[in-house]
C-alpha cells in the first residue's frame, strides 16, 4: 500500500511539473530552466515506471501464492 501512495504522489507531482513546463515554454523562459524541468520530469517518469512495475510484480506474486 505504501508503494501505491508513493506512486500517486509522484503522479500528482508529474502533472504539476508538466503544467509548469507548458507555462515556461509559453512565456519563452530561460532555456536552462526548461531543460532542468524536462530532466526532473524524465526522472519522475522513470521513478513512476519503476514503482508501477514493482506494484505489478507484487500483485502477481500475491495472486500466485
Amino acid at each position: 500500500m505504501e508503494n501505491y501512495k508513493i506512486y500517486c504522489k509522484l503522479k500528482a507531482e508529474l502533472v504539476t511539473k508538466n503544467v509548469q513546463l507548458l507555462e515556461l515554454r509559453a512565456n519563452a523562459a530561460n532555456i536552462e530552466d526548461i531543460i532542468s524541468l524536462e530532466v526532473d520530469i524524465e526522472e519522475d517518469l522513470n521513478a513512476l515506471n519503476m514503482i508501477f512495475n514493482h506494484l505489478i510484480s507484487q500483485n502477481s506474486l500475491q495472486k500466485s501464492a
